[in-house]
């Protein structure tokens, strides 16, 4: 009956105060996971320097890309020029392009570094 009473008061202190340091972990490790030198564009950013634009003219010219089948990321500036990855939501295909500050085309490689687009 000992036994008992003590199972049924673990389990319930375990519900009733559950433990919150894994969910603060998890959000601190979320800030700074991304390298330091790459910094996330905000959208308004983004919109106002015109970088989506010139995004999506890179993005065009990928032969082997379905447009309507793919998803941008977010724009990272980084200490070269830009960069961000796309993802063929039908068969989850990854592309990272890179770019330099004038939005020359540096590389796009796909999940298996290989090269899609030479510059």
């Amino acid at each position: 009956m000992k036994n008992y009473i003590f199972i049924v008061f673990v389990i319930s202190s375990c519900w009733l105060y559950p433990n919150n340091t894994s969910h603060y972990l998890k959000s601190n490790s979320e800030e700074y996971s991304q390298n330091p030198r790459d910094r996330k564009l905000s959208a308004d950013e983004v919109k106002q320097r015109g970088l989506d634009v010139l995004a999506n003219e890179i993005t065009e010219n990928f032969e082997s890309l379905d447009l309507k089948k793919t998803a941008r990321s977010a724009i990272f500036e980084t200490s070269y020029g830009f960069r961000w990855k796309l993802v063929n939501l039908h068969t989850g295909k990854k592309i990272i392009v890179k770019v330099d500050k004038d939005f020359k085309l540096i590389s796009a490689r796909d999940n298996k570094n290989t090269k899609i687009m030479k510059p």
